[in-house]
């Protein structure tokens, strides 16, 4: 158990008790433990550019919400943000907020920070850990670095980058709402059927699938379940045009069916640089047809979630668990990570630093590799600092990292912590895109071409997370940088939504008759995809909700559905429509070919779907029944 004092030392500020006899005011202390859970959908609209990919050269129609990128046309497992709080009090607690990102910059995280202190009147920087599931298929436009920085995650929106902060700070603020008396349950459990290791100029077949679970219950009832998984969470490519939550998603539900209850599952990455998701050997049949990669994200969460359930009986429960969570920001740059002269000679960062070298022997390096990167130009460097966050929920230890850490590194940063169990969390509280080991970095390969600092930025930042774990039991570095400021939003003109053109219109009928290996296919007339994503469910013939067996309706917002978005006219054929029909297309596979994945049906249904309207109203249009016959 770690001393008390530790615990303290989270509330420390220009108030603190000095030594002995200077001050009189005593220092807070830990409450009663309360937990709270929350979940919000992400307002984000179909037609958005993803983030991640080269969004350059790919044939795509135009949007109002892409420039560099292609547009999205449809939407599968919708993104959101999910937040678990673990609480003794302001100065004791800790929020995991988990998002539907490819990661997390640390101006957005500021920006979030500082909207939650507006609202709350305390300052959550230090409990505050936000980290990211590294979908491919989640929105860009988020990021106002320009330059480079536009490349990888399209040209900033700001009025879509302020409707993410505001859902961010709405669910952290659900989630203190909701804080009740509870305990806190860790376990760790362990699966490599997940993912692959990818990397092979390393010359190395090696995985970790180390799998600590955070757990949150109310009156001997499960909420909450956190955990940590390593895999690079990207099945979907940018030509699916397709927003998604991806492998985490097909995570989080499988994990959900398995507790057989509606519980908030958080999936964070962890070391996920080198780790794909994996195609492993899970229960199959027969089934309807779905876009590729879907099919692999459900594959991918039944073994997850095995091995969840195989760790659940060893949870350790405790009702008063020491908390500590302190945040320190680091420096970043050539001079403070201490390259000698001429190695790597770019001032403000570079990436893509590539060589033709397509063998898998460890022994074969790029001695000039640093010289062959694609510099950041002064006025779009590459961030000269970054964030960490480190400290205990109970005897569960925790550390960040800011990006994408390979296995190799993260197993390094474990080593000289020492401490178990742990959690690490990367894709965490900042983005500063690959970090490897010295020596692999040398060995080239796309994880080296993706670190902004160059060969030596991982040993950098894993002794910084290290020295942050240090410092948050036991002091804090002479000196810090300040805070970055949230980015800049300006003055903009609001998007004005296109009226929509017959709303409940039904286009296509559902056929009246499927079997197992169909598809129900029901298109309804709704609104301007800004005002969101139309929500199906799956109703019986009395009219109730078919339910998972997580307990949680079966609805177009989980895996069980796709939806796709066609406007007419296009907006290639009419970029200045006064008005649309946006026809959105309700697909509903009967059977998935992952046995489990959705219920299995038979009888009379219909899809009852609920569109949004511009006056914040939703109008409900239900199909025609559809009878399953097997």
């Amino acid at each position: 158990m770690v001393p008390t004092i530790w615990a303290l030392l989270a509330c420390h500020g220009p108030d603190d008790p000095g030594p002995a006899g200077t001050q009189t005011t005593e220092a807070p202390q830990p409450g009663p433990l309360q937990v709270g859970v929350a979940r919000v959908r992400m307002p984000v609209p179909v037609g958005i550019g993803t983030v991640g990919y080269n969004g350059l050269g790919v044939p795509a129609g135009e949007t109002p919400f892409s420039e560099i990128f292609p547009g999205t046309v449809r939407v599968h497992d919708h993104p959101d943000f999910r937040a678990i709080a673990i609480s003794r009090g302001p100065g004791f607690e800790v929020v995991l907020l988990r998002t539907d990102m490819v990661g997390v910059f640390q101006h957005l995280r500021r920006a979030v920070v500082l909207e939650l202190e507006q609202r709350l009147g305390r300052n959550l920087d230090d409990a505050l850990i936000v980290g990211a599931t590294h979908t491919h298929s989640g929105p860009g436009r988020v990021i106002d670095m320009g330059g480079p920085f536009d490349i990888i995650a399209d040209r900033f929106f700001p009025e879509h980058y302020e409707r993410i902060v505001g859902a961010m700070a709405d669910t952290v603020e659900q989630a203190l709402a909701d804080l009740a008396p509870g305990r806190l349950g860790i376990a760790q459990g362990y699966t490599d059927e997940g993912h692959d290791d990818r990397r092979c100029e390393d010359g190395q077949d090696h995985e970790n699938g180390a799998l600590p679970l955070v757990a949150v219950e109310r009156e001997g009832e499960l909420v909450g379940l956190a955990m940590a998984y390593a895999v690079h969470g990207t099945i979907l490519g940018i030509d699916d045009l397709t927003l998604s939550e991806d492998t985490f998603g097909g995570i989080e539900q499988a994990v959900e069916d398995r507790l057989g209850k509606p519980v908030v599952v958080a999936g964070f990455n962890a070391w996920g640089a080198d780790m794909s998701p994996s195609s492993p050997a899970v229960p199959m049949q027969p089934g309807a047809a779905q876009p590729d990669g879907y099919d692999r994200m459900e594959e991918v969460g039944v073994a997850v979630a095995d091995a969840v359930e195989a760790a659940l009986p060893s949870l350790q429960w405790t009702d008063e668990p020491e908390i500590l969570s302190r945040t320190f920001r680091v420096p970043l740059g050539r001079d403070v990570i201490g390259y000698d002269s001429g190695v790597f000679p770019y001032d403000y960062g570079a990436v893509y630093c590539t060589a033709d070298v397509e063998d898998c022997d460890p022994a074969t390096v790029v001695d000039d590799l640093d010289k062959r990167c694609l510099p950041f130009p002064e006025d779009y460097a590459a961030p000269p600092q970054t964030v960490f966050t480190a400290g205990h929920l109970g005897d569960l230890r925790f550390v960040t990292f800011p990006g994408e850490p390979g296995t190799l590194l993260a197993e390094q940063v474990l080593a000289d912590i020492g401490e178990e169990p742990m959690l690490f969390l990367g894709y965490a509280q900042d983005y500063t895109g690959y970090s490897i080991l010295e020596d692999d970095w040398w060995q080239g390969g796309y994880e080296a071409s993706g670190a902004l600092w160059g060969p030596r930025q991982g040993a950098y930042l894993a002794d910084r997370a290290v020295a942050a774990f240090g410092w948050a039991h036991g002091g804090a570095p002479e000196a810090q940088p300040d805070p970055v400021l949230p980015f800049e939003v300006g003055d903009y003109a609001p998007y004005v939504p296109t009226p929509g053109l017959d709303v409940g219109t039904v286009v296509t009928e559902v056929a009246a008759d499927v079997g197992p290996q169909d598809e129900v296919v029901f298109v309804v007339q709704g609104e301007d995809p800004w005002l969101g994503t139309p929500l199906a469910t799956l109703v019986d013939a009395g009219g109730a909700p078919v339910l998972r067996r997580s307990g949680t309706p079966v609805t177009s917002d989980g895996q069980a559905f796709w939806t796709e978005l066609v406007p007419v006219p296009s907006y290639d054929e009419a970029p200045d429509a006064p008005a649309r029909a946006f026809q959105w297309a309700l697909h509903l596979p009967v059977d998935h070919a992952v046995v489990g994945a959705v219920p299995a049906l038979a009888g009379t249904y219909r899809l009852s779907v609920a569109l949004p309207r511009a006056d914040g109203t939703t109008t409900t249009v239900e199909s025609a029944p559809f009878t399953v016959t097997r």
